[in-house]
């Protein structure tokens, strides 16, 4: 029993043996492969270029040395300088060059008012409608006036921005009642009450309000035509001076006359809208401005004002 423990120890023992031998050879292998993979490699910089592409530095430097011949394109018989800029605007699929007037970026405004004059938002195509110069006067306004659109001092007149609201009309209304001497003269309107009437004759002054004496009687001429229901018709007539306005005017019966006062109704519309009324013949201040005006006429449609400085001519204001 002990002799087959013994031999059985041996064999393990030789066992063991082989194994050491082994591991310790495939240790020497593995130490000669490590020294192998420690061999240092050779790292490149991030800043190295590298070699440089031969033919395209060969084409650049030919490029660089080459010698050119500028020349200037010529718009209108003229060179255009080849140091300065050319304004150009694509509008729609149109392109526009502001330093000509072939084809105009705003019309009417021509291209030159814009370049001239430095104005912005040109490519806004509420141009025209814009105030450069906050003057309260557009850049097309400016344009016609042929103001600068830049100065708030240059502008057109501010009577431009003044409008006839309405005409006021207040009638007075006078007939000629009878045709026997004394006439009678009736006013019809304005009749608070009634109807006033006055009884003249030819010569004589006389009102229809009291203590005034404003019409003088001049003539009177008896006249007829012939009338198919009454045989003749009376169609006399009164002629009158009017001393509140130094003119004559016909009465004639059966026909009413009216002697309407007109009053203007203004709007100035520079700044903060504001209005005026004006009658015919009085003067009047544009609000803000300080200049006075005399209301010459008034009609439906527009006025004529004049300033009371000597020398000044009538200004014509259009209905809004």
């Amino acid at each position: 029993m002990q002799k087959k423990n013994g031999n059985y120890e041996k064999v393990l023992l030789g066992v063991c043996a082989l194994v050491a031998v082994g591991i310790a050879g495939f240790l020497v292998w593995q130490s000669q492969q490590f020294e192998e993979r420690l061999t240092r490699l050779q790292a490149s910089s991030k800043n190295d270029p590298g070699q440089p592409p031969t033919e395209i530095v060969k084409a650049t430097i030919q490029r660089l040395v080459e010698k050119v011949s500028w020349v200037s394109p010529v718009i209108k018989g003229k060179p255009v300088p080849l140091n300065k800029s050319v304004r150009l605007v694509l509008k729609g699929d149109q392109l526009i060059d502001l330093m000509t007037e072939e084809v105009q970026l705003r019309p009417p405004m021509p291209n030159s008012f814009i370049v001239a004059n430095d104005l912005p938002n040109y490519l806004f195509a509420n141009f025209g409608d814009l105030d450069a110069d906050e003057d309260g006067f557009s850049n097309l306004e400016e344009f016609n006036a042929k103001t600068n659109p830049k100065d708030s001092g240059s502008h057109p007149p501010v009577t431009d921005k003044l409008f006839l609201a309405r005409r006021i009309t207040h009638d007075y209304i006078i007939r000629l009642n009878s045709t026997s001497d004394p006439f009678q003269v009736q006013r019809v309107l304005p009749a608070p009450d009634r109807p006033v009437s006055r009884f003249v004759s030819v010569g004589a002054d006389f009102g229809f309000e009291r203590g005034s004496e404003r019409f003088r009687v001049i003539k009177f001429d008896k006249k007829t035509i012939p009338d198919p229901s009454v045989g003749e018709k009376d169609v006399s007539e009164l002629t009158v001076l009017d001393k509140a306005t130094n003119k004559e005017f016909v009465v004639a019966k059966g026909t009413d006359t009216n002697l309407a006062e007109y009053e203007a109704e203004f709007e100035f519309l520079l700044g903060k809208r504001q209005t005026r009324v004006a009658k015919k013949g009085e003067t009047f201040q544009i609000p803000g401005i300080g200049q006075t005006f005399r209301l010459l006429e008034v009609e439906e449609d527009h006025a004529v004002i004049q300033p009371v400085e000597e020398g000044s001519k009538p200004i014509t204001i259009r209905k809004a």
